[in-house]
């Protein structure tokens, strides 16, 4: 899950200093998440970055290079900050679900999320990444329900419920209704019930 955009590294016009290839990675990992892979283009970031495609090749050999740098970027520690997982891990567990379920109505960051799990179909090592985030979040879910006194097994369940919700969510939600806020914290109420 994804959360907001303080990552944004958008270019607004020419550029005055030297470019650095993270520079390059996170105008690429934002044309990413706004517009889809498709968008991310050499020629489009030269463009929107006012510069000749030799500022891009001093930093990478090819676009490829550039690709793992987006993926390098988008699963780094500093975006599990953005994301809000390192602030998440330290809630009290009943704050951390709601945070987590609160998540799922925020229409940009779903949006990264389907321009990434759709560009990880077609690339093994993204795929792979996104594979140790979703079990990251599943963790993250599955020990709050722990430490609100579920079982191993009941944990788990309930985890597994919010995070196939969550990835269902990115693939479902243009075609159903988005659920409200007060929607999620039903389905939550629902799961944390004590276990009979």
């Amino acid at each position: 899950m994804t959360q907001g955009s303080t990552w944004s590294a958008r270019p607004t016009g020419p550029r005055t200093g030297r470019l650095s290839a993270e520079d390059w990675a996170r105008a690429g990992l934002d044309l990413l998440m706004t517009e889809g892979r498709s968008a991310v283009k050499i020629s489009r970031l030269c463009a929107d970055f006012g510069v000749t495609k030799g500022s891009f090749y001093w930093h990478f050999a090819d676009f490829d290079a550039l690709m793992a740098a987006i993926a390098r970027l988008y699963f780094s520690q500093e975006m599990d900050a953005a994301r809000g997982l390192v602030t998440m891990e330290e809630m009290p567990p009943d704050a951390r679900l709601e945070t987590m379920s609160a998540m799922l109505v925020e229409s940009r960051a779903w949006e990264g999320e389907a321009a990434i799990r759709e560009w990880a179909r077609a690339d093994e090592t993204v795929a792979e990444a996104v594979a140790e985030l979703d079990q990251r979040i599943l963790r993250v879910v599955h020990d709050a329900f722990v430490e609100l006194g579920f079982s191993e097994r009941g944990a788990r369940i309930r985890a597994g419920v919010l995070v196939y919700a969550g990835i269902g969510f990115v693939y479902g939600r243009s075609a159903l209704p988005v659920p409200t806020v007060e929607e999620i914290h039903d389905v939550l109420a629902l799961l944390v019930k004590p276990e009979t």
